[in-house]
């Protein structure tokens, strides 16, 4: 199955999804902008304490790493402050990066870029390690993302990444959701779901070998299931 979609509709991807980003970004300015304090632990899922660590991403030691859609940037701030010698943190919400900047602009080794996740990687120096949660990988297209983020990883370079699986009874592949704002305003974002033979099948044909899969249950009760992967770039 083909899963790669035309290059301007993934950017028609980028703009729906800033547009939601950045609203909510605006709307949460006002508590998040001071200086903030990178956390001590890396959290792959939307339920604190389960999943791996922040040792899922190996040490960090001396890397150039990029945080595909940054958010606000705490786990951006994370790798600067865990001995990477650059930190790049991409979203495509500027509202968003103007956030991070705020919070850990004070940071050594640590670049801001807002774009569309491809679009940015294209243009950064070779990275060794790639990360994502509930980010790029989760609202792009993987066949368009996946191949630009193994060109820029050398050889062996890492890319781990969380993402939601497929709801039971839910169509997998590109979704259209809605995002509520907090003055109530509904805004669509589009994602991607796929279960954890799809992704072993995507991140095989784009340049990656030796996938792990960790699935995460949520709580009682939660629909959702959070994949947390990770593979190495070949070559």
């Amino acid at each position: 199955m083909n899963h790669e979609m035309p290059p301007d509709a993934a950017m028609v991807d980028a703009r729906v999804n800033a547009r939601a980003w950045d609203r909510i970004a605006a709307q949460d300015a006002s508590e998040s902008t001071g200086p903030g304090q990178a956390p001590e632990r890396i959290e792959w899922t939307c339920w604190p304490g389960r999943g791996p660590g922040a040792n899922f991403l190996g040490d960090l030691t001396g890397r150039r790493v990029a945080e595909l859609g940054c958010g606000t940037g705490e786990h951006t701030a994370y790798a600067a402050t865990h001995g990477a010698r650059l930190t790049v943190g991409i979203d495509v919400a500027a509202q968003r990066i103007a956030t991070a900047r705020a919070r850990f602009g004070h940071l050594p080794a640590l670049a801001w870029r807002v774009g569309d996740a491809a679009a940015v990687l294209a243009g950064l120096p070779r990275l060794d390690v790639c990360f994502s949660i509930y980010g790029a990988l989760w609202y792009a297209d993987p066949a368009q993302l996946l191949p630009v983020t193994a060109n820029r990883l050398g050889p062996g370079g890492l890319l781990a990444f969380s993402v939601n699986a497929p709801r039971p009874g839910e169509r997998a592949g590109r979704r259209v959701d809605n995002l509520t704002c907090a003055d109530g305003a509904r805004l669509p974002v589009v994602h991607y779901a796929y279960d954890a033979d799809t992704w072993r099948r995507l991140l095989d044909g784009h340049g990656f070998a030796g996938t792990e899969v960790l699935p995460v249950e949520g709580p009682e009760g939660s629909p959702y299931r959070t994949l947390v992967i990770r593979a190495r770039r070949t070559g």
